[in-house]
């Protein structure tokens, strides 16, 4: 992917973004990988790479974190173990243990997660856990980095020696120091060390009184430091065995070294694992602070941005206590470039380095703070002309410089490619600026080039209107405070509100109006139209917005009266019911009343007997007429029920809508829909399920 000029990255504050992605890794190798970051234009590298990213987030939008990746710079002990009996440090041994025991960790992290982060967890899957290696260094290393005794049969004896041998040194010692003190001839300190040796303080004037091995003296000479004769014999002993020791540990540390450079191999791909890991940590972690979401991928130029938030900007404006309106904007094959005009300080270059910085941040790998119905494509070039780029050392002018710059642009400009253009045509001679620059907008247009042009001129802004594929648009100004609101009006041109600026700055109207009778009548009448529009468009913008806000009153009337109607429908429902049932059980009461009197009435049994069959007969029909309404009824209502659960299965779900689960009340958000599976969000947690589990959630089974 080509980028131009070569200070653009920072020109739109990327390179912020990079530092403050890196401060979330804690590996090394990871933090310098992302301070490197550069845009790519292979989709499907952009594709694969956000999907990790994605899995990243979702561990934190679940409330879990990734295990500790932080480890030691491991690439000087992995040299050693390419080089035949080299010998670690026992500091060296114990960042190849954590390493290993790290990755362990974190691969039995990702594999239980499996489920929720199925592409980070096969990043590793092929690379399992070893134990070998823990084992191997805790055979011979303490925790605290020290070699154990029995690390070795003869480290184990030559210790044991050495435990005696040092405790008789002490009782010598102490005898002696002992009968030197009792003749008062130790100084104020009676002992301390020389060479691991243990040595008597002696008073110089008594220093030929004590038998011994001279070990130097004091920095005045008023004490000798001697080493007893009765304690020269063993501490030689102790010399012979320490020197012993130090030999069988560097055989033990040796044999180690040429274990673990069996597994050089193993702890290599842990590192790049960890790293690799670290690195996407870093970017997940971000996107959670951020509030950052994967929003569509389209493998075509494309820029659609919906709620966009500039996080350089919320950054410094968080330490100023602003809050930042977002950015809806869109460049499409229909609409490829805008020009964007309106007062100065309004947002116009803001709005420029937000389209480029939200790009960047794409074809980095980096999810964007934007509304999930955000539509981002790939561009193969991404040119700008942000700011003054004067070169004192070529003696380039200001323009000189822009024309440098364009130049470039009409060479490699073509429909994958996205512009960034501030303040075009600036730089020359308004008249003659602006000619040339309607000039470049058209060849570039004739290229299909993408791209956000911001302007003050009014020939630009018309020439805009005129030309296929491109679209004015204006930063909203509230002409009755004279601030800017920071929001992008597509479809019409601003005005640079020059002379209400002025007067509300407080320059003397006297000469505000002595500046307009230098102007063309044209030209002011042009500039008052373009205010008038704008005026005129805000007041459309706020009354759509009033309508808005009584239609949703409105439409929450109209669920509560049709709630009501419902309700007393399924009252008056039930009422009929029950009338019916009445008026059922009264025939039956009447026939069964019948039979009861014709009973008391007939004298013979065997008559009484035919009545009783009869009665039996008559219960029989009512049980019989009873379950066959009831099964009509239950046929009815599940007939009922299923057309109903079709209806709404039917119903159109797209990106953004708010759904639930079947029997379920917990509202969620689909934020992708990949074939017939749709992922949704329920605020931290996430799954995808197919269309047949999930309904508008104003609907109910």
């Amino acid at each position: 992917m080509k980028v131009y000029p070569e200070n653009l990255t920072e020109s739109i504050e990327y390179t912020i973004v990079k530092e403050h992605v890196a401060a979330y890794a804690v590996t090394p190798k990871a933090r310098q990988e992302l301070l490197d970051l550069v845009p790519v234009a292979d989709f499907e590298i952009i594709k694969d790479e956000l999907a990790l990213v994605n899995e990243m987030l979702a561990i934190y939008e679940s409330g879990r974190s990734v295990p500790a990746l932080a480890s030691a710079d491991i690439s000087k002990p992995l040299s050693l173990l390419r080089i035949a009996n080299a010998m670690l440090t026992a500091e060296q041994f114990m960042d190849l243990r954590d390493l290993t025991e790290r990755y362990n960790y974190l691969y039995r992290f990702f594999q239980n997660n499996e489920e929720l982060v199925p592409l980070c967890a096969a990043l590793i899957k092929g690379f399992p856990p070893n134990t070998e290696i823990i084992d191997a260094i805790d055979r011979v290393f303490e925790k605290n980095g020290q070699v154990k005794s029995n690390a070795s049969p003869a480290l184990a004896k030559i210790r044991t020696q050495l435990g005696k041998r040092r405790a008789a040194a002490d009782r010598i010692f102490y005898r002696s120091m002992q009968k030197y003190n009792e003749q008062g001839i130790l100084g104020d300190f009676r002992e301390t060390v020389h060479d691991t040796r243990r040595v008597l303080a002696i008073n110089a004037a008594h220093k030929g009184r004590v038998n011994g091995i001279f070990h130097g003296s004091s920095s005045k000479n008023s004490l000798y430091f001697v080493e007893p004769a009765e304690t020269i014999e063993i501490n030689n002993e102790i010399a012979y065995l320490v020197d012993e020791e130090r030999k069988e540990i560097k055989r033990i540390l040796t044999a180690l070294t040429t274990f673990v450079s069996t597994y050089r191999e193993v702890l290599l791909i842990f590192s790049k694992s960890m790293a690799r890991l670290d690195f996407l940590h870093a970017k997940g972690r971000y996107a959670f602070a951020e509030g950052a979401v994967m929003p569509e991928l389209v493998n075509h130029p494309h820029l659609k941005l919906v709620q966009a938030i500039n996080p350089v900007l919320r950054y410094f404006n968080k330490q100023k206590g602003r809050n930042v309106i977002p950015l809806d904007l869109e460049l499409s094959a229909a609409t490829r470039m805008i020009v964007i005009s309106g007062p100065n300080a309004g947002g116009k270059s803001l709005t420029l380095k937000t389209a480029g910085l939200m790009s960047m941040m794409i074809q980095s790998g980096l999810l964007i703070p934007v509304h999930p119905k955000s539509k981002i494509g790939v561009f193969q070039h991404i040119f700008g002309d942000i700011g003054d780029s004067q070169s004192i050392e070529n003696e380039l002018s200001t323009y000189s410089s822009k024309l440098e710059k364009m130049k470039v642009f009409l060479q490699w400009a073509d429909s994958d490619t996205l512009l960034l253009i501030d303040e075009f045509g600036s730089g020359s001679d308004p008249d003659l600026g602006g000619a040339i620059a309607q000039v470049f907008l058209k060849k570039l247009n004739q290229y299909k080039a993408f791209g956000v042009v911001t302007t003050h001129y009014n020939g630009i802004k018309a020439l805009a209107s005129s030309l296929a594929g491109v679209a004015n648009g204006s930063m909203r100004f509230n002409k009755e405070t004279f601030e800017p609101e920071y929001v992008l009006q597509s479809g019409m041109p601003g005005s640079s509100y020059t002379f209400e600026v002025a007067t509300r700055a407080g320059i003397p109207k006297k000469l505000v109006a002595e500046a307009k009778t230098i102007l063309s009548d044209q030209t002011i009448k042009l500039d008052s139209l373009l205010v008038f529009i704008q005026d005129e468009k805000n007041k459309l913008v706020a009354d759509r917005q009033k309508m808005t806000t009584r239609l949703q009153e409105l439409e929450v009337i109209k669920a509560k009266h049709e709630k009501q109607i419902s309700r007393l429908e399924e009252k008056v429902s039930k009422q009929a019911n029950l009338n019916e049932e009445s008026s059922e059980h009264l025939r039956w009461g009447k026939r069964f009343e019948q039979l009861v009197n014709g009973y008391v009435k007939i004298p013979t049994a065997k008559n009484k007997k035919a009545v009783v069959s009869r009665f039996v007969k008559f219960l029989n029909e009512s049980a019989g007429q009873k379950l066959a309404e009831s099964e009509t009824k239950q046929k009815h209502m599940s007939k009922k029920k299923a057309a109903h659960l079709h209806e709404i299965l039917s119903e159109e779900i797209k990106v953004g809508d708010s759904v639930k689960l079947i029997n379920s009340r917990q509202p969620g958000e689909v934020t992708e829909i990949k074939g017939e599976k749709y992922t949704i969000s329920f605020g931290m947690m996430k799954t995808t399920v197919g269309r047949e589990k999930i309904i508008l959630a104003n609907r109910s089974v």
